[in-house]
């Protein structure tokens, strides 16, 4: 009499590869001919009609290319906030943000270095951040992609990572139609001007295909985005499903300044090795640590609480902002006589000695508002090294001014730059009082009632 174990195997070989999940394999074909009693029983047959796995989304964004860095730092807390919601949404749990490379930005102006397709770790650290939500870098992305598209055993390998959905974002003509602002969007018809460019970051990977290009005219908050992608996606989330949002920027807040906004925030904490930097250089030039300035600086952003006594070194900061500002803000933006004299009457006010100086402006006018504060000592950073510049870029070298800034005892900002505002937002974090934080060049050092800054103090709940 025959044996019929062959055709066992032959059964279990079919009832594996035609009704069983792929990822509850626990063998290669080949093994089922050597121990097909295990492979037949690892394989899980009572999960037949159950797929194991869980749909996988991810979200990839841009963000204008003539935005400035502090911008899009801006525009990343809207849509972590956003992910942080959407995967507590059904069949949403497994949702990835995908962080877009800095490449060559507008104030990046070395151009002796090269400042392509950077990491957000060059800058962030990750790991903080996956504490708000779940944030990839590109180049992960592009692994997880393909891994799946060529690794699962039942799809042919794919060549370009494919764009299930491509959303070009744009503002209405009207915004306030009839006076009233209302949350809103509408597909409109793509034009060459919207359509001619491949997503900026998609150029890292040879080749790439977008399935379904929408044009949409978006106004509202970020939440919206889900009831686009509702809209427009497929009506059952997909295994894998990808979709792009190009000009994040248009997409508001969902309630800017509130807990998620600031948790974010937060989360936003800089890489170690700019602030090992940051750290070194104002312990040598101000005596200025953590401890002596009693900030609040614990290991993980999860464990802050509102604190209000941080003491700061001693010396003062000044963010400076010059460039455009001096012919596109013009009538807020002081001279450096100007500037030097508001500086110098606060430095005597607070009987302090020493100023750090945050500024875009270049060598010969930072030698200038020396000599109008030759009575004190006036630093800034600078890179020790061309192999220094090379490792930091000109994104590492603005983070580091920020964090020297963050620690002063007290700081005055440029009105109106972005750049200013993260670093009243640092400090709100380590704790300071709000009158040593949100103060404001005026035009002229002899006015009183000048235009400032808002102030938003942080909130934790």
């Amino acid at each position: 009499m025959k044996s019929k174990w062959p055709l066992v195997a032959l059964v279990c070989l079919f009832l594996r590869t035609e009704a069983i999940d792929y990822r509850s394999w626990r063998c290669e074909p080949y093994e089922f001919f050597l121990d097909f009693y295990r492979c037949c029983s690892e394989s899980k047959l009572s999960e037949r009609s159950e797929p194991s796995w869980t749909p996988t989304t991810y979200v990839l964004y841009e963000v204008n290319p003539s935005e400035g860095f502090n911008l899009r730092r801006d525009v990343y807390i809207r849509m972590a906030v956003f992910m942080r919601g959407l995967r507590r949404m059904p069949g949403w749990e497994n949702t990835k943000l995908v962080l877009p490379p800095w490449s060559e930005l507008h104030h990046w102006r070395s151009n002796t270095i090269n400042q392509r397709n950077l990491t957000w770790g060059h800058f962030f650290d990750l790991e903080s951040m996956r504490k708000f939500t779940e944030v990839i870098e590109a180049e992960q992305f592009f692994r997880e992609f393909e891994r799946w598209s060529t690794g699962s055993g039942r799809h042919e390998a794919r060549k370009a990572v494919s764009i299930n959905e491509y959303y070009r974002l744009t503002h209405f003509d009207d915004m306030f139609e009839n006076g009233v602002f209302v949350d809103k969007f509408e597909q409109t018809p793509c034009t060459k001007a919207l359509t001619k460019d491949a997503p900026g970051f998609m150029r890292l990977h040879a080749t790439f295909e977008i399935d379904d290009f929408y044009c949409v005219r978006f106004q509202g908050a970020a939440t919206l985005l889900y009831s686009m992608f509702k809209k427009f996606g497929p009506e059952k989330q997909p295994e894998i499903r990808t979709i792009f949002v190009g000009n994040a920027e248009v997409v508001l807040h969902d309630h800017w300044g509130n807990v998620d906004y600031w948790e974010a925030r937060r989360s936003m904490r800089f890489s170690k090795t700019l602030v090992s930097i940051a750290d070194e250089f104002r312990l040598h030039n101000f005596n200025s640590s953590n401890e002596r300035d009693r900030v609040q600086r614990p290991a993980s952003w999860t464990d802050e609480r509102p604190y209000r006594k941080a003491k700061g070194g001693d010396f003062l900061c000044a963010h400076l902002r010059r460039a455009d500002f001096l012919y596109g803000r013009d009538k807020t933006t002081p001279t450096l006589h100007s500037a030097a004299a508001q500086i110098k009457k606060k430095l005597l006010e607070l009987g302090l000695r020493k100023v750090y100086i945050s500024s875009d402006c270049p060598g010969m006018e930072f030698n200038d508002l020396k000599n109008y504060l030759r009575r004190f000592k006036v630093v800034r950073f600078t890179p020790e090294s061309r192999a220094q510049m090379d490792q930091l870029k000109d994104g590492g070298v603005a983070i580091i001014d920020q964090i020297i800034c963050s620690q002063a005892r007290y700081f005055i900002g440029t009105y109106e730059s972005t750049f200013t505002y993260r670093i009243y937002e640092e400090r709100e974090i380590l704790g300071f009082p709000r009158d040593l934080t949100f103060n404001t060049f005026c035009k002229h050092e002899e006015a009183t009632n000048c235009e400032k800054n808002a102030v938003w103090p942080i909130q934790y709940e």
